[in-house]
């Protein structure tokens, strides 16, 4: 039995809504805008875009952020099989000193200096501190990280769903196609000078309404919410 995929290249999804709303090709480009905006919205709003990617940290500390973020999540690390969370540090010194044109770290005022972790072990001393610090460098779009017992961390973050490499060959999931076509449909009539604005209360209620069935569709399913009860149990011995 033949299958159809669950996912099309935007390129696709482009070419789609432009045949079945009979606008002309002259309206491509600004289709790709709005079909590219959706799938942002859509991967930040209403669909699970966590992605988990390995990222590597270089020899100063530093993790660039992936072309496709949008928002963090969390950022592990490998123990027994399980991704251990970094603690954020905001206080973190994020500067970094070129050296003949290369980054490199002076610890006297304080680049890349280990974190006092306070583990002195006497009376009253608190316990659980981690020693894994990370913060995030926005304004260079990178994370800061100290003190990790490896190079190897794990990502995980909002995804736009988009590419920038290569925005045409971006996959998008099929199950977004007709929140999609709303979505373009209700921005084009609100932006194009030349659209009538009276349809715009009406795709603005499709796009709502498709919206409102991706969400059902990422709800937990009944054995994953009974996951999720017995997981709060403790273990009764008599």
């Amino acid at each position: 039995m033949a299958h159809t995929s669950g996912w099309i290249t935007i390129k696709q999804m482009v070419n789609e809504i432009l045949f079945e709303t009979g606008m002309d090709t002259g309206y491509y480009k600004k289709c790709m805008h709005h079909v590219i905006n959706g799938v942002r919205e859509m991967n930040k709003f209403y669909c699970d875009g966590v992605k988990t990617e390995k990222v590597t940290c270089d020899s100063i500390g530093v993790i660039d952020m992936p072309s496709d973020y949008v928002e963090f999540v969390r950022l592990s690390f490998n123990y027994g099989g399980l991704m251990y969370s970094l603690t954020r540090r905001d206080d973190i010194v994020k500067t970094t000193t070129l050296s003949e044109g290369d980054e490199t770290l002076d610890s006297d005022i304080g680049e890349g200096v280990a974190l006092d972790t306070g583990k002195d072990y006497k009376y009253a001393t608190t316990g659980g501190k981690n020693d894994y610090y990370y913060t995030i460098d926005v304004e260079n779009d990178r994370f800061i990280v100290r003190g990790i017992p490896t190079r190897t961390l794990f990502l995980q973050y909002i995804s736009s769903g988009i590419d920038l490499d290569d925005g045409n060959g971006t996959n998008i999931p099929v199950k977004i196609k007709e929140a999609l076509k709303s979505y373009v449909l209700y921005k084009n009539a609100l932006m194009d000078i030349k659209a009538d604005k009276r349809l715009v209360p009406l795709y603005k209620q499709e796009y709502n309404e498709e919206v409102s069935k991706l969400k059902f569709l990422e709800l937990p399913t009944g054995d994953e919410l009974l996951d999720m009860i017995y997981g709060t149990y403790s273990e009764i011995r008599r």
